[in-house]
């Protein structure tokens, strides 16, 4: 019998490290039953102009007063979150967007629901958010935006964006769906770029439902995404008076005044987590082999969706990544590898199949030549795709102190046998 976990030995961890997700009491039970009471449950149920009694409009106000934003609009999806920010930008066929290589899809496939062409820029090994050096190489004349993902909560470097979006007159959008309550410089995540979405779908560390947020300081912005999820109605016209081609992605009154409540727990459960980050990468230091990410100074809050971390292969003699973390995982730490593999892999990028007429790769109105995805390469997310991402998911980080040392002792006992490490299958 081994002494790993895998092999016959005893685990380290006996008990569950995820705490219970999403976080509930008898506020958000008396702020649902206030809406239903209310027989007011949407939007559409308040004149624009007499809204005081509105969850809605406060959760919209209370979230842009959270993350230094001046302008927060409610919708039904992080992913509609990003279709109503590349549309109000003007986002169109022939139009270009970058996006990280690694990143959930919604961040690439909504360029493809306006019509654009996703342009994949590789990520920065040091923090795994996108680098922008590969940014800055992928500029061309049909370059209409950069959206840029605080990967797993980590805050990208929105001031070397911001920098290279102004030189070249393009609109830097702020993909937040993993970092709520994080800070770059001190203000909230999303309140640095042009525009910012977040999602707060039921897995995310601000869970309402399926809900979320366009954020904005611009206020002509903010009307056009009014107009695009409120089905082409502007601000205070009146309910029929349709100004431009639309949808209709509003949130409910329900989502919102969950909302309110999520909101302030949000601040306490930010820096529990980034506390015990920290507390594992100070700890990791003595540990040959593993290595946190880079966290960048000017990052005065990080509060991880995902905690990544780095398998240093070179230092464990032979021993792979995926050894590595199924013999974590036998040890009772949940671990995963996020969601690093690069999107141009994916069958949608990957086939080219773009229905009868191959827009938008191929459209008549795209002036550069057809792009075949399976022709990118982007080698530093293909490199920790495959050799180095680990993960820890948001709710391990909400666990107490000694559950951090659990974890350490985890890491430490597969770091100390390593020649058992390397037989696992």
């Amino acid at each position: 019998m081994g002494k790993l976990a895998i092999n016959g030995g005893s685990k380290i961890i006996e008990q569950t490290l995820q705490q219970p997700w999403p976080v509930y009491d008898e506020r958000d039970e008396q702020a649902i039953l206030e809406v239903m009471r209310s027989r007011k449950w949407g939007r559409s149920s308040f004149n624009y102009f007499n809204h005081e009694d509105s969850k809605l409009w406060a959760f919209e106000r209370a979230f842009a007063e959270f993350h230094d934003g001046k302008f927060a609009l409610a919708v039904s999806t992080g992913t509609t979150a990003l279709e109503t920010c590349l549309q109000v930008l003007g986002v169109e066929a022939g139009c270009e967007v970058i996006v990280p290589a690694a990143t959930y899809i919604a961040s690439a496939s909504c360029v493809l629901q306006c019509n654009g062409i996703p342009i994949f820029a590789d990520i920065d090994p040091r923090n795994y958010t996108i680098d922008p050096k590969s940014v800055a190489a992928l500029i061309t004349p049909r370059t209409q935006a950069v959206v840029a993902v605080d990967f797993g909560g980590m805050p990208c470097d929105t001031d070397a964006l911001g920098e290279i979006c102004r030189k070249h007159g393009i609109a830097l959008v702020s993909d937040c769906a993993h970092a709520h309550g994080g800070q770059w410089r001190g203000k909230g995540v999303g309140s640095h770029a042009d525009i910012a979405a977040f999602s707060c779908m039921p897995g995310k560390t601000l869970a309402i439902g399926e809900g979320a947020v366009v954020m904005t300081n611009d206020e002509e912005l903010y009307g056009r995404a009014f107009r695009y999820h409120h089905a082409g109605r502007d601000r205070g016209a009146e309910s029929m008076d349709f100004t431009w081609p639309a949808t209709t992605i509003r949130m409910s009154e329900f989502e919102a005044a969950i909302g309110i409540v999520a909101l302030d727990r949000l601040e306490d459960q930010a820096e529990h987590r980034f506390a015990n980050v920290k507390y594992l990468n100070e700890g990791m230091e003595d540990i040959p082999g593993l290595s946190g990410l880079d966290v960048d100074e000017r990052v005065t809050r990080w509060n991880p969706f995902r905690w990544h971390f780095k398998f240093i292969a070179e230092e464990f003699d032979g021993t792979h990544r995926n050894q590595f973390r199924k013999a974590l995982i036998a040890e009772g730490v949940s671990c995963g590898i996020g969601p690093t593999k690069p999107l141009y892999t994916f069958s949608m990028f990957a086939k080219g199949e773009w229905g009868k007429t191959g827009c938008p790769v191929r459209c008549p109105l795209y002036e550069g030549n057809p792009i075949d995805y399976s022709m990118v390469h982007c080698p530093e997310t293909e490199r920790i795709h495959e050799t180095e991402a680990l993960d820890l998911q948001h709710t391990i980080m909400l666990g107490p102190r000694e559950n951090m040392d659990l974890i350490l002792d985890a890491f430490r006992k597969l770091c100390e046998n390593v020649d058992e490490l390397r037989t696992v299958q």
